[in-house]
């Protein structure tokens, strides 16, 4: 009688799918001659990704845009632009414009996220560098039809591959938000080329195509956008917080050549101390990794040479920490979670200098000590002679 019953009375809410339009990204940007908020969504256009469909020559999203002074008065206003109702739950990742997150604090853009049920927390944020949301959105890809998954791939490669750009979800920056010994780090995207040719299907025609490209990550100190971190210090953040995958190392050995060194395996600890009012930071590595690549005319089946190499490696580690970290103070934002340490290894030197930690951390001295076992040389021992 039960199954029967419930077989029969169905679900008060229920839509068909073609009352509903799947957003897959959310972009939000500011408009300074409106002071209004500007909210971009991509939804698929069902048509063009159709299994058995032969489409109908448009693209395989649909972008549009609604404005509010707030992000739900946006949201709502949707009903006037689009014929069906949105559903969020698919969504892959969220783009904030740079203009918006250098005006206003993230508390008030992330609010709604942890709000609403609706959206996951667990979706891969970007800022929108040199370029406004939309245009980015708009900017049509040929490998994935998708653009958002462009997006959301580009960012997966960046941290498993190279260490320089970390995954930051939603629930990250909502962490640091409210954490008073941590700031948030949020990977910057710039569109590439002609942006008038990039959202026209002549991108999709043309061999120099106009592209989006990871590009730098965003440094926040209350929830506002103060500058940015570039280059190879950039994995600092990845090291220092345990999460990085994979990374390379140059090692210098003339004027003109390098050495590559793939650290595929890293281990760092970070303590944290104030004595006399002097803040001391120290961080320790651990890496192992293998000789990608040869440019050094040397016999490395000595094991003199691999120590010789393995001391320029960790040499080259140090000073990528060293330069994000002090590039991180000259912001005066504390991006890598060092009060965070004070804070759970000396809670009463953390409680006199909580208010003012990123003042105290600008200030800190830092050292840093890594060391690296080179466990591989590849397929070859010999390098080419020259």
């Amino acid at each position: 009688m039960m199954v029967l019953f419930a077989t029969i009375t169905g679900c008060s809410n229920y839509k068909e799918l073609n009352e509903l339009s799947i957003v897959l990204g959310l972009g939000i940007d500011y408009l300074p001659d409106k002071d209004m908020y500007e909210v971009t969504y991509q939804v698929v256009n069902p048509i063009e990704n159709a299994a058995k469909s032969t489409g109908s020559g448009t693209t395989p999203v649909i972008d549009f845009t609604t404005t509010g002074k707030t992000l739900s008065e946006a949201a709502f206003n949707h009903a006037n632009v689009f014929s069906r109702r949105n559903i969020y739950s698919h969504v892959q990742v969220v783009v904030i414009g740079e203009e918006l997150a250098r005006k206003e604090s993230l508390n008030f853009i992330f609010d709604i996220f942890e709000r609403d049920a609706n959206v996951k927390v667990n979706i891969p944020v970007l800022v929108a560098r040199n370029s406004n949301v939309k245009t980015l959105l708009d900017t049509l890809v040929s490998i994935d039809k998708i653009p958002v998954r462009t997006l959301e791939g580009k960012l997966e490669n960046a941290s498993l591959i190279l260490g320089e750009h970390g995954d930051t979800k939603i629930y990250d920056v909502i962490e640091d938000l409210t954490n008073l010994g941590s700031e948030p780090a949020i990977s910057g995207i710039t569109v590439v080329g002609n942006k008038k040719t990039g959202i026209t299907k002549k991108n999709l025609e043309s061999m120099e195509k106009t592209y989006v490209a990871l590009n730098g990550i965003g440094v926040f100190r209350k929830g506002i956008l103060v500058g940015w971190m570039d280059g190879q210090k950039t994995k600092s953040l990845q090291i220092i917080g345990n999460k990085i995958k994979k990374t390379f190392l140059r090692i210098p050995c003339d004027k003109k050549h390098y050495n590559t060194v793939v650290i595929n395996r890293l281990r760092s600890r970070s303590r944290v101390d104030i004595t006399n009012n002097h803040t001391e930071i120290s961080v320790e590595v651990k890496a192992y990794g293998f000789i990608s690549e040869l440019l050094c005319n040397k016999d490395i089946s000595k094991r003199e040479v691999l120590e010789e190499y393995e001391d320029k490696a960790a040499q080259e580690l140090e000073l990528e920490i060293k330069e994000g970290i002090r590039a991180a103070q000259r912001m005066k934002s504390d991006v890598f979670g060092f009060g965070e340490i004070l804070h759970y290894s000396h809670l009463r030197k953390w409680n006199d200098h909580s208010e003012q930690w990123n003042e105290v951390f600008s200030q800190a001295n830092v050292t840093v000590h890594a060391s690296i076992d080179i466990e591989g040389v590849g397929m070859r021992v010999k390098p080419y002679p020259y």
